[in-house]
């Protein structure tokens, strides 16, 4: 597909030989002032780039257009006239145009959304380092590198089935000199979106072979327990796995989650582990288990001796003082100065003891925390830097044997920084959660294996028709959101405060575990194990024995809301069809195998292990509401 594109006045057009057409300008805020429209001049061209300049009285501009077939790349920046606070740099604002579909990407986990445009609905978005915009079954795509100083992302207007406003845009924030440059973007159609975004990300990280998928799945005691988990608790699920003949293949990490420490800040044992970690470590690893440990690294809670007697190692506000920045799930606290030489000293010591202690797994969680403009130790710190910072003296501390799960990570790194990255918000054993976070699972398809591995957080089941478990409804976590003004229970709909959002049917759990098998990723149970009855041991015990592989891909992915067609290569021989049923009412389901060399291979239920038949070349499914179909096929 050839791109041509040609400059009119302050103006760019773009143009693709199937006759799509945008245009767009360069724009940006210097102090919250617009600087209006440029007006460019052509300083330098040569066959596939071009060199614009502008000048007015807020400085010299420079725009680089680079153009290839399928692609065209704009790098915008300037020299001030003056030193400016923030800038706000808009390297392509396009005018409004007409559009079917857009996909939406999150700078951390979820943040992911699909969206088919509506008549009288209006929609205000905002995406990161890829946006996609499909219309007639072509997708326009938008991207910025992964590897970013200064943050970028999309900003995106649509009224009915047009998008009105679509800007990219890199806040520089501290902006220290009066050289400025944005995020450069590259704009691309692709009549294939899928193989556009994995180009964009192998462009990134120069053809590397894609990372193996271990094969080990883990226990975490979060989804069940919170922040109730006793050590009592850890072992004897633990002790359940180690007697289960399917389990114990399988299940080979032990991590112990949010409520073993005294506060964030205070990462000692507190009393519901009276014999300490240490000690807990041991148990596990004479058990044949890998001990994994929970970390808030960058977060001090107000009562820790961190942030009662070291105030230097907390980020400050804009007044210059530390400021309660954190809030999570009604918790409060500072958070850690990533760039402080106190701070990268305190975390080495306590990692360093803890990997001593036998602990080879460790999830570190609110990392996103730090991306925030706030005030550092390091007066060169920029925020597309900060995940680096936080991570490399962790890794450091704990070895490079150990493994290290990214969660609320900002996904602007490049490959081998952490092993794994949790890609979807939280899951819950509750339906909404389930489709919630079922285009995250999709859209994340390209970062699996390339850049780490994803982890499509936690492969729950429990309900009343999977487990013997008189306490099933009885943590209620959602009463910390509960303030004395509320009047009305529900928090958000279909949410009480009194629910325990444990409520998955055998269907529902079985299309949840789906996804996660289909994702290619990490397998981390989180449910009270000994209390599953037989039907939810079937369904993890199949879980944890799936083969993993590529991430599948959503073949509906630029054309639904949420995606119900999946294929995944797991390997040479061996593949995955999933079909999912998001609905409330049956539906029929129709697939032409062609396009997907599958027809001539023999399918089987995973779940049940049955063949299934194929008319012709075509899968078809009636399915039920919440249901869904896997298939394997072996050649």
């Amino acid at each position: 597909m050839k791109i041509q594109y040609e400059q009119t006045a302050a103006r760019f057009c773009l143009s693709v030989k199937e006759g799509i057409t945008c245009r767009f300008f360069a724009d940006a805020e210097l102090d919250g002032e617009r600087i209006g429209r440029l007006k460019w001049r052509v300083a330098n061209q040569s066959e596939f780039e071009t060199l614009y300049k502008a000048s007015n009285r807020h400085g010299v501009w420079q725009l680089r257009i680079r153009h290839s077939d399928g692609k065209v790349q704009v790098g915008f920046g300037a020299t001030l006239s003056r030193k400016v606070s923030k800038a706000i740099l808009k390297p392509v604002c396009f005018e409004a145009f007409s559009a079917d579909h857009l996909l939406v990407h999150g700078r951390k986990m979820g943040g992911c959304s699909s969206h088919l445009l509506k008549e009288k609905e209006a929609l205000s978005l905002t995406s990161v380092f890829l946006f996609c915009i499909t219309q007639n079954g072509q997708t326009l795509q938008l991207g910025h590198p992964l590897k970013q100083d200064h943050l970028s992302s999309f900003a995106c207007q649509t009224k009915g089935k047009r998008v009105e406003v679509l800007e990219a845009q890199t806040v520089v924030l501290p902006c220290d000199r009066k050289r400025v440059k944005a995020a450069p973007v590259t704009i691309a159609f692709a009549a294939d979106p899928h193989r556009q975004m994995v180009e964009w990300v192998e462009e990134q990280i120069d053809g590397r072979e894609l990372i193996q998928v271990p094969q080990e799945s883990g226990w975490n005691s979060w989804d069940y327990y919170r922040w109730t988990i006793t050590e009592d608790e850890v072992l004897r699920n633990a002790e359940f796995i180690a007697s289960d003949p399917v389990l114990s293949r399988h299940i080979r990490r032990i991590i112990v989650d949010d409520g073993w420490q005294y506060c964030y800040g205070e990462w000692e044992a507190n009393s519901l582990f009276p014999s300490g970690m240490k000690k807990l470590a041991q148990r596990l690893k004479r058990m044949g288990f890998t001990p994994g440990l929970w970390f808030a690294p960058t977060i001090a809670e107000p009562h820790s001796r961190v942030a009662q007697l070291e105030p230097e190692m907390l980020m400050s506000g804009e007044a210059g003082v530390p400021c309660l920045a954190f809030s999570c799930m009604e918790r409060n606290g500072f958070v850690l100065d990533p760039t402080h030489p106190k701070v990268i000293e305190w975390w080495k010591t306590i990692f360093s003891r803890y990997a001593a202690d036998g602990y080879r797994y460790f999830k570190l969680d609110f990392l996103s925390w730090s991306v925030e403009p706030y005030r550092f130790h390091r007066k060169d710190a920029r925020p597309g830097e900060l995940m680096r910072y936080i991570v490399e003296p962790i890794r450091e501390a704990v070895g490079p044997k150990a493994r290290i799960l990214g969660c609320n990570f900002c996904f602007g790194v490049d490959q081998g920084l952490v092993d794994d990255v949790r890609v979807v918000s939280d899951i819950h054993a509750s339906w909404a959660f389930v489709k919630h976070t079922a285009v995250a699972v999709g859209a994340r398809f390209w970062a699996h294996r390339r850049l780490w591995i994803n982890d499509p957080d936690f492969a729950v089941c429990r309900g009343d028709e999977t487990t013997n478990d008189p306490d099933l409804h009885r943590l209620k976590m959602l009463l910390p959101y509960v303030k004395p003004s509320v009047k009305n229970r529900e928090l958000a709909p279909g949410l009480d405060a009194m629910d325990s959002l444990a409520d998955l049917t055998a269907r529902e759990a079985q299309t949840w575990l789906s996804m996660v098998v289909i994702s290619g990723g990490a397998v981390n149970l989180s449910d009270n194990l000994p209390r599953l009855n037989e039907i939810g041991l079937d369904l993890v015990r199949k879980t944890v024995m799936a083969e993993r592989g590529d991430a599948g891909i959503a073949l509906d992915l630029f054309r639904s809301e949420l995606p119900s067609y999946w294929v995944q290569k797991v390997r040479p021989g061996l593949s995955r069809i999933l079909l999912v049923n998001w609905g409330d009412r049956r539906k029929a389901f129709k697939l032409d195998l062609r396009p997907l060399n599958l027809s001539s291979l023999g399918l089987a239920n995973f779940w049940t292990g049955e063949p299934v038949p194929v008319t012709g070349c075509r899968l078809e499914a009636d399915l039920p509401p919440h249901g869904c179909l896997l298939l394997e096929s072996r050649s």
